[in-house]
């Protein structure tokens, strides 16, 4: 069980070619009202670093134009992380090969309801008030994606300046470059959970406070308890999309597939290009022993996500558990190609060779 749904985080060093000079920025671009939630996040922040008797960050458009390309992917894949899934690069690739000329910088990313309660989160959780009340950082990007009616997702970029001559020119956006060409990161990086805020009212009426104690259940392996809380979180509101989806992961962990594959369809349904819900699908129909169908959900995982070790190994676990041995052996030495020190893979290499 384990070896089909562990989740890696890891922290690599990132290299990367030097690229030409980007003449137009293609960009996905916020609604108005997504405009409109982004400057109460950066009002409410200058605020408190005022009470603080702190520089108010200065905002530039730029910066703004980068967060907002990693808030809307996480709004699309309703997942707060500071990896990119899509382009397959983190933070510091997606900033410095934005602006080749900032040395300093950091980043937060939230997902809750209102701009409001963002900012309370944040400002009580240490890594996010750190960032937020460093008096070093000079300017600030923020972009905020909606995810249906009861979820926004943010991204806020702090950068150090002298001047505001680093930030005129987006030198190469991340998103405007084929995947192919973008820098190799380690792909088996799990979602940054210790860095996420996800805070709603501490009242038994807020499915996202049930939601939240159901994530702490689970980052605690108290999988019946996460199981529970999901539970409530759809009993009080549902259309509280965020909450299928971790009942799912629950019941995977909690070794009930039957339980969690109609709730990841259900997921797909609404959000099909939600990668993380169709690996969990495959892992699913894996368990369930489905074993076609499994192949085909990984297969379309790794269109999304090529360089994604574990991915290759379940690919090739449900074509060798067909006996499609070939397919099986190219699939495993992918993922060993990937993540040399991927166990399972290597094992199942040996089992193959035998």
């Amino acid at each position: 069980m384990s070896t089909l749904i562990a989740l890696i985080t890891l922290i690599a060093s990132i290299s990367w070619p030097v690229y030409a000079q980007s003449p137009s920025v293609a960009a996905t671009q916020p609604t108005d009202e997504e405009v409109t939630l982004a400057r109460e996040v950066v009002e409410l922040l200058n605020a408190a670093r005022v009470l603080e008797d702190l520089d108010s960050l200065s905002r530039h458009s730029n910066l703004d134009l980068l967060a907002y390309q990693h808030a809307h992917e996480m709004a699309e894949r309703g997942s707060v992380t500071h990896h990119s899934y899509r382009y397959g690069v983190g933070t510091q690739t997606r900033i410095e090969m934005a602006f080749p000329n900032v040395f300093q910088f950091g980043e937060n990313v939230a997902a809750n309801r209102t701009p409001d309660a963002l900012h309370v989160g944040l400002m009580g959780s240490t890594g996010h008030r750190v960032n937020r009340m460093d008096p070093t950082f000079t300017h600030l990007g923020v972009g905020v994606a909606r995810a249906g009616a009861h979820q926004i997702y943010m991204a806020e970029i702090f950068v150090r300046v002298f001047d505001e001559s680093p930030l005129r020119e987006i030198a190469v956006l991340y998103t405007t470059v084929p995947a192919e060409d973008l820098p190799a990161e380690d792909p088996s990086r799990g979602e940054v959970l210790s860095d996420t805020v996800r805070i709603g009212r501490p009242d038994a009426d807020n499915p996202e406070y049930w939601t939240q104690r159901g994530i702490t259940a689970f980052e605690e392996k108290r999988f019946s308890d996460a199981v529970s809380n999901f539970r409530r979180s759809i009993e009080i509101d549902p259309d509280y999309e965020y909450a299928y989806f971790n009942l799912a992961r629950a019941h995977l962990a909690n070794e009930r597939p039957d339980s969690a594959l109609p709730l990841l369809e259900r997921v797909l349904a609404r959000r099909p290009g939600d990668v993380d819900a169709l690996s969990s699908k495959g892992t699913a129909l894996l368990l369930l022993q489905r074993h076609r169908e499994a192949a085909d959900a990984f297969r379309q995982v790794l269109e999304y996500r090529a360089r994604d070790a574990g991915s290759w190994y379940n690919f090739g676990l449900a074509n060798e558990m067909q006996g499609q041995l070939t397919e099986a052996e190219r699939a495993y030495r992918q993922a060993l190609h990937l993540q040399p020190d991927l166990a399972a893979a290597a094992a199942a290499l040996a089992r193959l060779s035998r």
